[in-house]
C-alpha cells in the first residue's frame, strides 16, 4: 500500500502548477504594464532608446511593443 505517498506526490504537484498558473498570470499583467507605460512614453513623442532606459526595459521589447502598435 504505497497510495499515501502518491497523494502526498500528486498535491506538491498540482501545487508546482498553480504556482506556475499565477506566475505565467502575473508576467501578462506586468508585461501589459510595461506595455501601456512604453505607449504612453511613445505618443508623448519619446524615442525608443529613451523609452527602453527610462522604463529600464530592453530595447528589443520595446521595439516590438511599439511596432506591434503601429501595425493595428
Amino acid at each position: 500500500m504505497h497510495f499515501p505517498c502518491f497523494c502526498i506526490l500528486e498535491m506538491e504537484h498540482m501545487t508546482l502548477l498553480q504556482r506556475d498558473r499565477e506566475n505565467i498570470e502575473l508576467g501578462h499583467i506586468e508585461g501589459t504594464i510595461s506595455a501601456t507605460k512604453i505607449l504612453k512614453l511613445y505618443n508623448k513623442g519619446m524615442d525608443n532608446e529613451s523609452i527602453a532606459s527610462s522604463l529600464q526595459l530592453d530595447l528589443e521589447y520595446v521595439n516590438s511593443v511599439i511596432s506591434d502598435y503601429e501595425n493595428d
